[in-house]
């Protein structure tokens, strides 16, 4: 019989907001997140704006050496799992380390990382380059990281799969639950693409929108006159858990999961 499974923690930075009450406060007051892109200089470029998580301070929440050992993208989705794991109220050092897993993706991964390497190389050559690079910027730095901090040595999977890496990851975690693999999973996606090479990439692809004079009006998914989407950048984890066991241990049941589709789309 197929276990039943339900989400018990949510944690989450965004450009909204750098943590879930943040986020909720700016969905039910109509803001938006988007703003000038203040991470760089974009003079140079058709777009100016973009979805930034302002005021994100890893440091507030990480240990300041963890904080310089990770790209951006990785820092966000520490963070994000930090706030899931405080809110779900488990004390991952009380429960079975293989029971316990990360399904954890992400898009582009440390690109971050990448362009400031890339620059070293090109102006200084091969001894510039740092050590951790690679772990820095590989795609499964965040789930890795994650369950180095929590101690989850169950089902550890990445998966990059653009816009849809968080949602099918979120799939993959229900169902090694439901398939008996685990009992709690934590899920979910992050993403910073907000660099130069990012912004670059998009625009030439002329995918992005260019209402540099109205950014907030920029973001309109299915209207008549949209003009393309927003960079932006954040991290969203859920802790998903057996039913069960969620009810004997009195947690909060934000809702259920009762299943996942994964198609590749053709247009």
């Amino acid at each position: 019989m197929t276990r039943r499974v339900v989400i018990t923690g949510v944690g989450a930075v965004t450009p909204l907001g750098c943590d879930v009450p943040g986020l909720w406060r700016g969905l039910c007051n109509g803001h938006s997140g988007v703003g000038p892109i203040t991470l760089f200089d974009t003079a140079a470029f058709k777009v100016h704006f973009g979805g930034e998580a302002r005021g994100f301070a890893p440091e507030t929440v990480l240990d300041r050496r963890e904080v310089r050992r990770l790209d951006r993208f990785a820092q966000l989705a520490l963070v994000a799992a930090v706030y899931a794991v405080k809110d779900c109220g488990l004390d991952f050092g009380k429960e079975d380390p293989y029971r316990c897993g990360v399904s954890f993706g992400s898009g582009i991964g440390g690109i971050t990382e990448f362009e400031e390497q890339h620059s070293r190389f090109i102006h200084g050559g091969p001894s510039r380059v740092s050590p951790f690079v690679i772990p820095k910027m590989i795609a499964n730095s965040a789930a890795g990281n994650i369950s180095i901090m929590f101690n989850l040595a169950g089902h550890n999977s990445v998966i990059s799969t653009a816009c849809a890496s968080a949602a099918q990851c979120i799939a993959e975690a229900v169902r090694t639950i439901q398939w008996g693999y685990a009992d709690v999973m934590l899920a979910g996606s992050s993403e910073a693409g907000i660099t130069q090479m990012g912004l670059a990439g998009f625009c030439s692809a002329r995918a992005l929108s260019e209402r540099n004079n109205d950014p907030q009006g920029a973001s309109r998914p299915w209207d008549k006159d949209r003009d393309g989407f927003v960079l932006s950048e954040g991290a969203g984890v859920v802790v998903l858990e057996e039913y069960d066991r969620a009810r004997r241990r009195g947690a909060t049941i934000y809702g259920e999961m009762l299943g996942a589709g994964v198609t590749a789309e053709k247009e």
